[in-house]
């Protein structure tokens, strides 16, 4: 147990196969708690594909990834969907920004707080007192996020109407929403001109 100490992921000789192609090729990397941890490399390195294959997207061909949440039991994630990733307390963005456009601000960092919520179908039908109080809970912690990233005058607003430095401080938002104790930021800079980008480095 006291080996894992301080860590939060290890990634072991990970190969990732599609067809002929290794997109992937025996990566191995350990990230602690405190780290701040960049892959740097050309496009068409395999960065995205790392993330995918941490995050649930894609199962490796080869290798091993294991998470080490803090104050819970180490898991081997392996083959675990992306859903199973996030509730244990990994999240990420996109390269390619993936919001729900026709829904609000707020109501895109609200579904983010999902996996963090109890309530099931009939308990959202009848709203009883623990789902109104869940509900206001995720509201609140909506709020918080989006004055942290610097939207929340913007809570009511399409995110589809959102300029492009804003929708990426967005899906950090709603990212940051599950209370991941690893957060994966995929280019989150790309495609920004300098002064959203030192807006990104503010948060």
């Amino acid at each position: 147990m006291l080996e894992n100490q301080g860590k939060l992921l290890e990634v072991k000789n990970m190969t990732m196969d599609f067809g002929g192609l290794r997109a992937v090729d025996s990566i191995s990397l350990q990230v602690c708690s405190g780290e701040i941890v960049a892959l740097i490399g050309p496009n068409g390195a395999g960065k995205t594909t790392f993330f995918n294959c941490v995050t649930g997207i894609y199962k490796p061909t080869k290798g091993e990834i294991l998470v080490h949440p803090p104050g819970k039991k180490s898991q081997r994630i392996n083959g675990y969907k992306p859903n199973r990733v996030t509730t244990i307390g990994m999240a990420r963005t996109f390269q390619n920004i993936r919001l729900f456009q026709n829904m609000t601000v707020l109501e895109n960092v609200m579904i983010g707080r999902h996996c963090r919520t109890s309530t099931n179908i009939l308990g959202a039908i009848l709203r009883g007192s623990n789902t109104r109080r869940q509900e206001q809970e995720t509201i609140d912690k909506s709020y918080s996020l989006l004055e942290k990233v610097g939207l929340l005058d913007q809570a009511d607003e399409f995110a589809k109407n959102l300029p492009y430095g804003a929708q990426r401080r967005l899906e950090i938002a709603r990212a940051m929403a599950t209370d991941p104790f690893l957060l994966l930021l995929d280019e989150p800079a790309a495609g920004m001109n300098p002064l959203e980008t030192k807006r990104l480095d503010e948060l």
